[in-house]
């Protein structure tokens, strides 16, 4: 009986053993960032120690793979990037401390201006116009053109109003 959970115990460490060494071997393609997290080009057929010894530095490059839309501490959305790239970017470029995959309409940035309208003569002003980010449910109520009151005196009417390309 003994011989037998030896024999296993060693058939299932060898396992282990070729299953980690295999895929230590594995090559795969690389993104290299510069400190900025700007793309600079990418290298392939090196496995994760060949990269390591030649970029010590991990935040220098990720793995290329399935790309999926983030939201990290449920305010970055970051589009488009391998989950490996947001694993680097938690450790590397501060201090975050949750992301998820999310649909990639989830956040959308929209142009925004405050129009204010004087009643008496009808005269309006606008606000700079400003690049918002929203996400979940309020991007499905805006649109191009959409305007939400913000409140209303006796003489003035002050509205939000949301464009999609900054043109109102």
């Amino acid at each position: 009986m003994k011989i037998k959970t030896a024999f296993i115990f060693l058939f299932a460490a060898t396992l282990i053993s070729v299953s980690c060494k295999k895929e230590s071997n594995t090559k795969y393609c690389w993104q290299v960032v510069d400190p900025f997290g700007q793309e600079l080009h990418s290298v392939c057929n090196k496995t994760v120690s060949e990269m390591q010894a030649a970029y010590p530095n991990q935040c220098s490059y990720y793995k290329i793979g399935d790309e999926y839309c983030w939201l990290i501490d449920d305010s970055i959305f970051i589009p488009n990037k391998p989950e490996d790239y947001i694993a680097r970017y938690m450790h590397c470029y501060g201090n975050f401390s949750s992301y998820k995959k999310v649909a990639c309409d989830y956040c959308q940035r929209w142009f925004t201006r405050q129009k204010t309208t004087y009643k008496p003569n009808n005269t309006f002003s606008f606000s700079p116009v400003y690049v918002k980010q929203y996400c979940g449910d309020t991007v499905h109520t805006l649109s191009q053109g959409k305007e939400i009151i913000l409140r209303e005196t006796a003489d003035s009417l002050i509205i939000i109003q949301f464009s999609n390309n900054g043109i109102f």
